[in-house]
Order: C-alpha cells, then structure tokens, then sequence
C-alpha cells in the first residue's frame, strides 16, 4: 500500500503544480495576479478587528484608466485605503493612483492615457447654457459646466502654473462668445492682461478692465444691476431670471470673469462686492467665473468660497494645496497640461481631460463676433434706428 502511495505522490505534486501554474496564467489573463494585494494589505496592517481583509474583486480595462475593484469588510472606510496612497502607489508603480468608492467597492483608478482633443467649433456647440469643457475620462464623453443650473452656475477654476487654467478659461469664453449678446454679456477684469485680451472689443462684452483698481467699480455695477434685475422680477411676479426669460422676454446672463483672484488679497472694497455677487447674483443671473492658483482665504475668503460651487480642480503640488482648492481632492495626482477635475452639487471629482483650443481658434472666434456686431451696428445706422445690446430697462 505504501509503495502505491510512493508512486503516485510524484503525479499528484506534479498535477497540484501543474494546476498552480494555470490558475496563475488564467487570473493574468484576466489581470488578476499582477499585484499580490493580500500581502499588500496585510503589511499596512489595512484590516477590520476580525483581521478581515480586502479582497481583489475586479480589475476593468477602460480606453483611459485601469480599475482595481475590492470588497471591504464591515469596520472599514475609504480613509482606511487613503491614508495609505502613497505606499499603494509604490506598490503598484506607478504615481497617479486614485482611491474612490463605487458603492460597496472600493476602487484603485490608474490613468493609462490621456485623450487629446482639440475644440471643434461644429462638433462641441454649447446646448443652451451648458458649456462643453472636455471629455468625462469616467463615461467617455462630453462633460459640461452648466450655467442655467442655479446650484452649480458659480465657478472657480483653481490649480498650479501648466495645469491647464488659462486654456479652459479662454475655451469657455470662446464658447460663449459664439452665442447672442441677448444671452450672455461679460464684465472682465484681466489684471494678468494676457488670456483674455482677445475678448476685449467683442459685442458680448460690457466692461473690461485690466486696472486693479476698477474692479471693484465694475463689481458694484453689476451689483446694481443684480438689484435692478430682481426688482423687474417683482414687478412680473417671477423669481428667477430663468422664469423671466420664459414668461417674459430675453435677458442676458452677466459673467463676472476675474482673472487670477490673488490680485486683490486684502482689498475690501472689492470683497465685499464679490462675497453679495456670489450670494446673490444667481438667481439674477449674474455669475461668477474665478481663476486663481490657490483660493485661500486671503485670495477667495470662505464667504464667498462657500458659494462657488462648482470647482475645477488642475494638478498641484501636493495634498495640502489640493485640500485648499477642494477638500479630498486629490489634485495632486493629476498629470496636468488639461487633466483635472471637476467638482458641484451632481459629481465629486469628475475627471476630464480638457478640449485644447490654441491661440488662433479663439482669434478667429473673437473677430468673427466682431465682424457680426460691426455689422449689426452698420444695418441699424443704415436704417435710422439705434441698437442697444444692454438689458431690459425697468418699465415705468
């Protein structure tokens, strides 16, 4: 009897090996076997009290990311896994790990490929007030900034040099400058006098100054304006300048543009008059659209900050300057160069790489509006008439 056991412990070993060695090529088949997770877990001691540990659920090969899924025990939290980003980072090798939840999972998110797209004038058309900003990384596909939605309309964009700022924002203005002066007007304050220079002497754009020390006159007058606006509303017994625009007739939305907010730290005058604009300008449809490096409370204090609700985010240098732009935001593992994030009360830290628009698209997008409102101006001359692209005046 134990000469037969003696022959066949040889098959048997070979058979458990042989079974070893498939079970492995099947699960690198299917990506599973690359990281050895158990042992991961295991050293960073990422358990709950039972000594339960993750266990590697899924991996998902998208076109833009790769997705480590895991089943957590109960006792565990996302901050569980963050508060180890940088030695999961390590351990897989590479320097972009995002750690997000996805209902009972959790999620390792590895940006593989960055898509590059630029702004095509015919193919990314803005619907009503929805601006396309680029390419949800998530969903594959188009990813907005929705001005008509009074939860979201307020905006700052925020990150370091080279992170894609200057690009999204003159890609939105472009954007816009395409629609009617009836539906969008622009009050710019450029202090940096550089990206948004082209959008000077468009018809859209009812003040510009690259004085510091306007500012905070332009802020008061749409301050004024916001005023009147709502006691137009009154009067038509609507409350929104969306309701007036339905039962009533046109008015435009106000963007208040202010390039780079560290300008005025330590200005009161012109905090004051932004902080009442972020409270309530929206409703009246006068909005804000911020850029800065980092919104701390000298550059946005948090009475304005906490009525800006969409965010988005560019790549910084670390987490504590992530945390000032947007609280576990992770920006500093984006690439940067128009991979960023966005944030508002629907999505928290949608990925996107941003639509590139270079410098002669938004030319020729500001000299084409240019050319329409010269023309404009040169019909109403030519017919004895005069036109006023303002607001509706309060009637009488």
């Amino acid at each position: 009897m134990s000469n037969d056991v003696n022959l066949f412990t040889p098959l048997v070993d070979s058979l458990v090996d042989s079974g070893k060695i498939a079970s492995k090529h099947i699960k690198k088949i299917l990506g599973l076997d690359i990281l050895d997770f158990n042992k991961l877990f295991e050293e960073l001691n990422i358990c709950n009290k039972s000594k339960e540990y993750p266990k590697l659920y899924n991996v998902i090969h998208g076109e833009y990311f790769k997705v480590y899924q895991f089943t957590i025990p109960v006792g565990l939290s996302i901050e569980d896994f963050k508060e180890h980003t940088e030695a999961i980072s390590h351990f897989i090798g590479v320097d972009n790990v995002s750690i997000v939840r996805n209902y009972k999972l959790i999620e390792f998110k590895i940006l593989i490929r960055v898509p590059y797209e630029e702004y095509d004038p015919e193919a990314y058309k803005a619907k009503g007030y929805k601006i396309p900003i680029g390419i949800d990384l998530d969903k594959y596909k188009i990813r907005y900034w929705d001005l008509s939605d009074g939860a979201n309309a307020n905006c700052y964009i925020a990150g370091s040099t080279r992170c894609g700022k200057s690009n999204i924002l003159r890609l939105i203005m472009a954007i816009l400058t395409q629609k009617s002066c009836a539906d969008i007007q622009f009050s710019l304050i450029n202090p940096k006098r550089v990206d948004l220079i082209e959008f000077k002497n468009v018809k859209n754009t009812r003040h510009y100054t690259e004085d510091p020390d306007e500012a905070a006159d332009i802020l008061l007058e749409n301050i004024k304006e916001m005023q009147r606006r709502y006691i137009l509303f009154t009067k038509n017994k609507v409350k929104t300048i969306w309701d007036y625009r339905n039962k009533i007739d046109k008015m435009p939305v106000r963007l208040v543009v202010i390039e780079e907010m560290s300008t005025f730290e330590g200005n009161n005058k012109f905090h004051e008059a932004l902080r009442l604009i972020a409270q309530q300008g929206a409703g009246a449809g006068i909005l804000l659209l911020l850029t800065t490096q980092l919104p701390n409370k000298d550059t946005v204090p948090n009475l304005t900050k906490n009525n800006i609700n969409t965010v988005i985010g560019g790549k910084c240098k670390d987490a504590i300057r992530s945390d000032i732009i947007v609280e576990d935001g992770d920006l500093h593992l984006l690439r940067g160069k128009g991979h960023m994030k966005v944030f508002d009360c629907d999505d928290y830290g949608t990925e996107i790489q941003v639509f590139w628009i270079d410098d002669d698209m938004v030319e020729r997008i500001a000299q084409n509006n240019f050319k329409r409102s010269f023309k404009q101006n040169k019909r109403a001359i030519d017919a004895g008439t005069s036109i006023t692209p303002g607001d509706n005046n309060i009637p009488d």
